[in-house]
């Protein structure tokens, strides 16, 4: 809820489950470019329909991918980066699995004390984009770390262990955890009267400041996605060079049929790579632009006047989120043999079993 004397000119109330400030906002002269139904309707499809599905298969494929790179075994610092992902992109799936619940409209018939769409915002929506950057640093440093391979073959398991690679991910848990601090210092939970339903509910409540510290905190969140993203595509190309690079040197002084060994591994690896980063890059660019345009346009938020805007669109943002955690198996599967194989191992075990017991 918040208070919106600064724009409506008297002292309202506003729920921000059903964002009934849009009608104030009408009669003030500044409409908003959606109404508040069509806003419903995109959130409905996008939040409910589509993410229950992507979520559902989200939770399943990243339980799969850990189980695989568990078994293949943590000793690798490469292996570590693989399962942490995996476990940063299944809570990243049960997020979008709660929001679709939040974002039901029918659950507001339920008699709870709260409103689920305040309780989503706030334990939600900026999880949500704290675990895709996450997701986005660590492939990064991936990256980086292959790079390093390349450039000091010899040396790189003594320069990244995986007990350093945890440290590093600690790190970067850190890091985009303190950007939902400003957004939510402002923002809290407290019991309200809503005439709507004639009962005291739970609900968000609005500082003064709430505005401000929003807006830093979008500002914070798009920073650390152009700089993730930008380490994230500098290193990508600086690998693909350093691999084709390694191919060309070492076609001249290896056997005909070593050639063809390296030189069809390094294709495997250089489009694993490749795929991992354009997969992330597109499917996180709507998330970034969103994100600058919270940040420096104020009616663009859910205390601004385009409030029914800011929703419809953000739920455009986190179906790419829920795409973006679903694409990964499919990757492996493809571009890994080692991944392929426990995987077979794994799925042949469980049909073994099951045939047993039958």
């Amino acid at each position: 809820m918040e208070n919106f004397s600064s724009n409506c000119g008297t002292n309202v109330t506003v729920n921000l489950s059903s964002r009934t400030c849009s009608a104030v906002q009408v009669t003030s002269g500044q409409p908003e470019l959606i109404s508040y139904f069509q806003s419903l309707i995109i959130v409905t499809v996008n939040r409910v329909a589509i993410n229950t599905v992507l979520g559902m298969t989200g939770v399943a494929s990243n339980v799969i991918n850990m189980c695989v790179f568990l078994k293949q075994g943590l000793h690798v610092s490469m292996n570590v980066n693989f399962f942490v992902l995996a476990t940063v992109d299944l809570l990243r799936t049960i997020n979008y699995l709660w929001m679709t619940v939040c974002s039901n409209p029918e659950i507001e018939t339920l008699d709870a004390p709260f409103i689920f769409q305040d309780i989503q915002y706030l334990t939600n929506g900026w999880i949500s984009g704290s675990l895709e950057r996450v997701t986005i640093f660590i492939i990064a440093f991936m990256t980086v770390q292959r790079c390093f391979s390349i450039l000091k073959p010899l040396s790189i398991k003594r320069m990244i262990t995986p007990v350093r690679s945890v440290i590093v991910l600690l790190v970067i848990f850190l890091i985009n955890g303190v950007v939902v601090i400003p957004g939510c210092i402002s923002i809290y939970f407290d019991y309200r009267f809503y005439p709507s339903k004639n009962r005291t509910l739970l609900g968000l409540a609005f500082l003064s400041s709430s505005a401000e510290n929003e807006g830093i905190a979008f500002a914070m969140h798009a920073v650390l996605y152009v700089v993730s993203l930008s380490v994230l595509i500098i290193f990508t190309l600086l690998l693909v060079l350093q691999m084709e690079q390694q191919t060309k040197w070492r076609r001249v002084t290896l056997m005909k049929n070593q050639q063809q060994a390296l030189s069809k591994r390094n294709k495997k690896t250089s489009k694993l790579v490749s795929l991992l980063a354009i997969f992330l890059i597109v499917l996180c660019t709507p998330t970034v632009i969103v994100s600058i345009a919270s940040t420096f346009v104020p009616d663009f938020s859910v205390s601004g006047k385009q409030v029914n805007l800011f929703f419809a669109v953000w739920s455009f943002a986190y179906v790419f989120g829920a795409l973006n955690a679903n694409v990964n198996i499919f990757i492996y599967y493809n571009m890994s043999s080692k991944y392929r194989q426990v995987f077979q191992e794994m799925f042949s075990l469980c049909c073994d079993q099951s045939n047993t017991q039958s």
